[in-house]
């Protein structure tokens, strides 16, 4: 995210990036018994990959969604915060919004009636006609900054849509794909709630931001008032005029994103400060590296404890780690070091709550998310924004991460771009075939995962470098 000061926040980015092609990568990895359980979902272990709503414990794969919810709140001051100092209105902030709101809507019914495998179809036929509802979503949602494409986006933007809408309209009186507003992605629609429930709280508290914790615990009562059984609370937190559309259920996710939207304002004013535009000593490389460390392994022993339900000692070794991280930010010397600072308190309070609260619920669990669940991935997202602020701004890594800056920069279309585009061309070319083989199944498999998630990062990245987006 940029300013009006020409700070680009490219660590955010970064954190975006990771979480998008971490997803990519989860999803085409081999499922049954292929591998160890800690590479997929917790709750979703193999050889069967039934849910299970009893197992308690995480893994990195749970961690992609609120890292990507995390850096949706952080976004939110960027971008509404530039809007309001431009001179726009009110009224026209709240029709934004809304308008987000139905295209993000409309991204998840669409995305998910376009995935090869609901078509309803199968040979080369699945995949054409996977790529004609890319190429539909593409002119529909792509907003590119400058040209031809952007001086007439909305004959460009009419085209699609007459695409898209003869498209599925075949399929469904076809009876082959019946078309419905009730089949949507799931992990858009909650992105859609929380990010205009997250813009309206932004709006509404900017100018005090240690109010939204006000905000945070009223949704946090609801949260677990509505979860605790036939009450009136819950009776409210169930209550919605449109269920698929609206849901307070799915602004439980409001515990993460009041965290980002928090970050995202502590960042924003140290720019406008112009904290950035002093000049900058180097930090002591020693506690630069104390301090990745430190982050880095509290992420790491967190996930791996809480997997392995080892959770005394797993909660002592964060707990020192905390310690470790303190001592060396007391000792480093950055611009980034005050906010750092100002975060420090909120890392550590979202981090050991998360373990404090670990029992309750039988465990922490991503389905239905747990309040240890949701505070303690929140911290964890902070200290991996912290990991990518060392490597873009101390070691000067912007180019080395292009892959990952550039898919954050771009995520709408890394998150179709794989099953809607890749798979069908390594599928129409045969190249696919060269990840089959009997005798190397899972390897071939995997490797096939990586390309995958490599192809759809670049794809993502040269699209950003070109400076043409998928916007809502």
């Amino acid at each position: 995210m940029s300013t009006q000061v020409g700070y680009r926040f490219e660590a955010l980015d970064a954190l975006r990036g990771l979480a998008i092609l971490m997803m990519v990568f989860s999803a085409n990895i081999p499922f049954g018994d292929a591998l160890p359980g800690w590479m997929y979902h917790a709750q979703v272990p193999p050889p069967l990959h039934q849910f299970q709503p009893d197992l308690p414990g995480i893994t990195w794969v749970d961690l992609v969604f609120p890292f990507f919810l995390f850096c949706m709140g952080a976004a939110i001051p960027f971008s509404l915060g530039s809007k309001i100092e431009r001179g726009i209105g009110k009224w026209q902030l709240g029709r934004d919004l809304l308008v987000r709101f139905g295209g993000l809507a409309l991204f998840a019914v669409i995305s998910q009636h376009a995935r090869p495998w609901v078509m309803g179809v199968e040979g080369p036929a699945q995949w054409l006609l996977s790529l004609t509802a890319m190429a539909g979503m593409i002119l529909l949602f792509a907003s590119p900054s400058s040209g031809w494409w952007s001086q007439h986006r909305p004959y460009v933007t009419t085209l699609g849509f007459l695409i898209l809408f003869c498209l599925f309209a075949g399929l469904h009186f076809k009876e082959i794909l019946p078309f419905r507003l009730q089949r949507f992605d799931i992990i858009i629609m909650v992105l859609a709630n929380n990010a205009l429930a997250g813009s309206v709280i932004y709006l509404l508290q900017r100018k005090q931001k240690n109010t939204l914790w006000i905000s945070f615990t009223l949704i946090a009562a609801l949260f677990l008032s509505g979860r605790a059984g036939n009450n009136w609370v819950a009776g409210i937190y169930g209550y919605s005029p449109i269920p698929w559309l609206l849901s307070w259920n799915y602004l439980k996710y409001l515990l993460v994103i009041i965290p980002g939207i928090y970050t995202g304002i502590v960042v924003r004013d140290a720019v406008l400060s112009g904290l950035f535009q002093q000049p900058v000593a180097s930090a002591k490389k020693r506690y630069t590296i104390l301090l990745l460390f430190s982050s880095l392994s509290i992420i790491v022993i967190s996930v791996i404890g809480l997997y392995i339900r080892e959770m005394f000692y797993t909660f002592l070794s964060a707990g020192l780690l905390l310690i470790l991280f303190k001592y060396a930010l007391k000792k480093w010397d950055h611009p980034w070091k005050k906010i750092i600072e100002t975060l420090f308190p909120l890392i550590m309070t979202l981090v050991i709550t998360g373990f404090l609260s670990e029992p309750l619920n039988g465990g922490i669990k991503k389905d239905s998310a747990t309040l240890s669940y949701l505070l303690l991935t929140s911290g964890l997202a902070i200290l991996s924004l912290i990991v990518f602020i060392i490597f873009t701004d101390l070691f000067n890594w912007k180019r080395r991460l292009f892959l990952l800056t550039g898919s954050g920069k771009n995520a709408m279309l890394a998150y179709i771009a794989g099953s809607n585009l890749i798979l069908p061309i390594l599928h129409l070319t045969g190249l696919v075939r060269l990840f089959q083989h009997h005798n190397y199944q899972i390897a071939l498999q995997l490797v096939q995962a990586f390309i995958v998630t490599l192809l759809v990062a670049w794809v993502s990245a040269f699209a950003s470098k070109r400076r043409f987006f998928m916007r809502v």
